[in-house]
C-alpha cells in the first residue's frame, strides 16, 4: 500500500504544481491585460493630443489664409468702388440710350 500512497502523493503533488502554474498563468494574463489597457489609454491620449495639435495648426492656417483672401478681395472691391465713383456719370445719355433700345 505504501507504493500506492507514494503514487497518490506524487499525483497530488503534480496536481498542486499544476494549480500553481495555472494561478501564475492567470496572474500573468491579468497583468498583461492591465499593461495593454494602460498602453492603449496612453496611446489614445497621445493620439488625441496630436490630433488636437494638428487641428489647431490647420485651423490657424485656414484662418490666416481666409483673412488674407478676405482682405485682398475687400481691397479689390474698394478699389473698384473708388474707380467707379470717380468716373463721371451721364444719366441723360444712359436714359436716352435705354429709351432708344427699348422703345424704338
Amino acid at each position: 500500500m505504501s507504493e500506492v500512497n507514494q503514487e497518490l502523493a506524487a499525483i497530488q503533488h503534480l496536481l498542486e504544481i499544476e494549480k500553481q502554474a495555472a494561478s501564475l498563468i492567470d496572474s500573468a494574463k491579468i497583468d498583461a491585460e492591465q499593461y495593454v489597457s494602460k498602453a492603449h489609454a496612453q496611446y489614445n491620449l497621445a493620439f488625441k493630443e496630436k490630433v488636437e495639435e494638428l487641428s489647431s495648426e490647420l485651423e490657424a492656417d485656414f484662418n490666416k489664409k481666409h483673412n488674407e483672401i478676405e482682405k485682398k478681395y475687400k481691397d479689390e472691391i474698394d478699389s473698384y468702388k473708388a474707380s467707379y465713383s470717380s468716373k463721371p456719370q451721364n444719366k441723360e445719355a444712359l436714359f436716352s440710350l435705354l429709351e432708344k433700345l427699348l422703345f424704338a
